[in-house]
C-alpha cells in the first residue's frame, strides 16, 4: 500500500480546480479524497448558479446520472443476500417478457430482426453492459432513435417497450454501454420481490440505515434550492447556464425512477457510498451487505477479448473495474455520470475519491477528460 501525501494532494487539486474554473472547464465542482477512511482532501470551487455567481454551497446537490448505476449494483447485492436471485440467473425467470428475445442487424441503415438469441439474458449481463438493450452500438443506436418518449415515463413502461424490441447483439458476445432499461429490469425484479417501489427499497435498505438524506429520485423543495445549476462552456470560452427544468436526467419525468440514471445527491452522501464499498458493505458500524458479496460487484464480467471493450477496464455490476495496467491500480472500481461526475475505490491503496460537477455537454460523458485528470492528479500524490 502506498500513502498519499496530503499536503501535495491539497496543493495539486486546489491548483487544478482553480485552473479549470478560470478556463471555464468547470462552473462549480467539489471533490473528496479519503485514505483508510480519513479525509485527506475536501475542496470546492466555482458557483452554485453561474447566472448570479452565487458561491458553491458545501451541501450542493448534483444530478448524478450514471453514478446511479453503482447504487443499483449495491441494490443487487442486497437482493442476492436476501435470496431473491443470483446474478447468474436468467432474467426471464423473473421477468417472463424477456423470454424468446431476438437479435437485430442493420440493413440499409435500418434495424431488422435477424435471429433468436443464442443464449438467454443473465442478471449480471443487465448490469455489465453486455446485454444489447438500446445500447451504444450501431444497431442499438438505430433502435434507440425509434424509441418513443412515452417509453421513458416509468420503469414499467421502459421494460414493456424494451422487452418487445430486438437486442443489438447476442448477450455476452459484445459490449456496448446501456444507459437505462437493463438496470430498470433489475430494479423491477427487486420491486416484485420486496413489495416496494424501487425508491422505497433504496430508502429502506440503503439510504436510511446509512443516514443519507440527499440521495433521491424526487427532491423536495429545499433540495431543489440546493441543486447546482447545470452549465456548459461556450467557445469564447465562457460559462453558460442550461435550464434542465424539474428533471434529474434529461427530460425524464420524476415518475421514472430510472435505475441507471435518475438519482441526485450531495458530495457527503456519495462519499458515504464510496466508503461503504471500500468497507465491503460496512460503514461506521452499519452493515448493508455481507463482505463476501463485494466480489459479485467487482468481478470483471466482460473479458479482455470481448469486442468493443476498453483496453484497461471491464464491467462489474454497475461499475467499471480496472483489470489491466493503467492509471489506477488493478482492482480499482467506480464509475462516472453523463454530467461530469466521477468516483472510484482503490482497494490496493485503501482510497476513495469522488468528484462532482454538472456540465451539460462540455467534457462531460464518462467523467470526461477532467475525470481522468483527477485520477492522474491523485495518483501523482502517492509516495
Amino acid at each position: 500500500m502506498r500513502k498519499l501525501n496530503a499536503e501535495k494532494l491539497n496543493r495539486t487539486l486546489r491548483a487544478r480546480l482553480d485552473e479549470n474554473l478560470a478556463a471555464c472547464r468547470i462552473s462549480g465542482a467539489q471533490l473528496l479524497v479519503r485514505q483508510g477512511g480519513e479525509t485527506l482532501c475536501e475542496l470546492k470551487a466555482g458557483y452554485q448558479d453561474v447566472r448570479t455567481r452565487e458561491p458553491l454551497r458545501d451541501d450542493a446537490i448534483y444530478r448524478l446520472a450514471s453514478m446511479t448505476k453503482p447504487i443499483t449494483g449495491i441494490a443487487a447485492l442486497i437482493a442476492v443476500q436476501n435470496g431473491w436471485f443470483d446474478v447468474h440467473d436468467n432474467v426471464a425467470d423473473y421477468l417472463p417478457e424477456f423470454s424468446d428475445m431476438q437479435v437485430a442487424v442493420l440493413k440499409d441503415g435500418e434495424p431488422v430482426i435477424d435471429h433468436p438469441t443464442k443464449s438467454p439474458l443473465k442478471i449480471y449481463q443487465m448490469l455489465s453492459h453486455c446485454n444489447g438493450i438500446l445500447c451504444e452500438s450501431p444497431v442499438g443506436e438505430a433502435l434507440f432513435r425509434k424509441t418513443p418518449a412515452a417509453a421513458f415515463s416509468s420503469i414499467e413502461a421502459a421494460l414493456a417497450y424494451c422487452a418487445a424490441q430486438p437486442l443489438a447483439f447476442d448477450p455476452g458476445t459484445y459490449t456496448a454501454y446501456t444507459g437505462y432499461a437493463s438496470f430498470d429490469a433489475i430494479a423491477h425484479i427487486i420491486e416484485l420481490k420486496s413489495g416496494l417501489s424501487y425508491a422505497e427499497f433504496l430508502q429502506k435498505y440503503l439510504f436510511s440505515p446509512l443516514g443519507l438524506h440527499d440521495l433521491t429520485f424526487t427532491p423536495d423543495e429545499a433540495q431543489w434550492a440546493r441543486m447546482i445549476t447545470m452549465s456548459d462552456r461556450t467557445e469564447n470560452p465562457a460559462h453558460v447556464a442550461v435550464d434542465m427544468g424539474r428533471h434529474i436526467f434529461e427530460g425524464f419525468p420524476l415518475t421514472y425512477t430510472c435505475a441507471g440514471a435518475s438519482l441526485c445527491g450531495s458530495l457527503h452522501d456519495y462519499g458515504v457510498i464510496a466508503e461503504l464499498l471500500r468497507g465491503a458493505g460496512s460503514f461506521c458500524g452499519v452493515r448493508i451487505f455481507d463482505s463476501a458479496l463485494l466480489k459479485r460487484l467487482t468481478t470483471p464480467y466482460v473479458p479482455p477479448e470481448t469486442p468493443n471493450r476498453d483496453p484497461v477496464s471491464s464491467w462489474g455490476l454497475g461499475v467499471r473495474v480496472v483489470d489491466q495496467p493503467g492509471v489506477l491500480p488493478i482492482g480499482s472500481f467506480g464509475w462516472s455520470g453523463a454530467y461530469g461526475t466521477h468516483f472510484w475505490v482503490d482497494p490496493e491503496n485503501d482510497v476513495t475519491a469522488v468528484y462532482l460537477r454538472n456540465s451539460r455537454w462540455y467534457d462531460s460523458h464518462g467523467g470526461g477528460e477532467l475525470g481522468m485528470e483527477f485520477e492522474r492528479d491523485v495518483m501523482s500524490c502517492m509516495e
